[in-house]
């Protein structure tokens, strides 16, 4: 049997490879990418050659555009894990059980330690960056769990006329985006969470009000 011309990556390798992502994404949440360099992750990931990052990646840029897409798939999967329960139950009987799904499967994530910073890194990047996100996330596998959601949302919302449904998904998108990421933020501040994150209700409040955006009135439509 021929041999493979390309050798298997070393453990140390993927060890490597890891903590500078690890990294990264740590210090892209709490600064933005503009704010961080290649010599401050190097330095905080504790490598001692200072080539690593471009050896493993090729450039910064290079490297945000894996963690944008390791973030992708790390939520789709939490996603579909869940979609596929509700899915095989009969799927949702109301408006807020996808809803519910969308949000807690995020919050799982932070729960777990696996999130890493992803919700204010992906934010940022949604505001100041967005080129780089919808060229990292081209390829639509990437969030096949939330696309089968969106269909789930948008047959709760056949009443609405086409154009509101996605402005209101797009809305959406946007509010569990902010308010996961402001819960995040609060979990890593000193002395933990405070005020509304430390509630227990907080997250059902979520809930209902991305339930509550999603479901108003078409104002447009009567006033116009």
């Amino acid at each position: 049997m021929a041999r493979s011309s390309v050798a298997p990556a070393s453990p140390s390798s993927e060890t490597s490879r890891a903590r500078i992502k690890e990294t990264a994404l740590r210090l892209f949440s709490e600064r933005g990418i503009d704010g961080v360099s290649v010599r401050d992750i190097v330095s905080a990931a504790k490598m001692k050659n200072g080539a690593s990052l471009h050896y493993y990646f090729g450039s910064k840029d290079a490297l945000i555009q894996e963690l944008i897409i390791d973030c992708a798939i790390r939520s789709d999967k939490a996603r579909l894990r869940r979609l596929e329960i509700l899915e095989a139950q009969g799927g949702p009987a109301r408006l807020g059980d996808i809803v519910r799904l969308l949000i807690e499967s995020e919050v799982s994530l932070e729960d777990a330690g696996s999130a890493g910073g992803q919700m204010r890194f992906i934010m940022a990047l949604q505001i100041n960056h967005r080129d780089l996100v919808l060229t990292a996330l081209d390829n639509s596998q990437h969030a096949a769990g939330y696309m089968r959601c969106v269909d789930h949302i948008r047959g709760f919302l056949a009443h609405m006329p086409a154009e509101t449904a996605r402005d209101r998904v797009v809305l959406m998108y946007i509010y569990i985006m902010a308010t996961m990421a402001a819960r995040e933020s609060a979990r890593e501040a000193p002395g933990g969470e405070s005020g509304f994150w430390k509630s227990p209700g907080a997250i059902e409040t979520i809930i209902a009000t991305t339930c509550g955006l999603l479901e108003a009135p078409d104002t447009a439509a009567t006033t116009g």
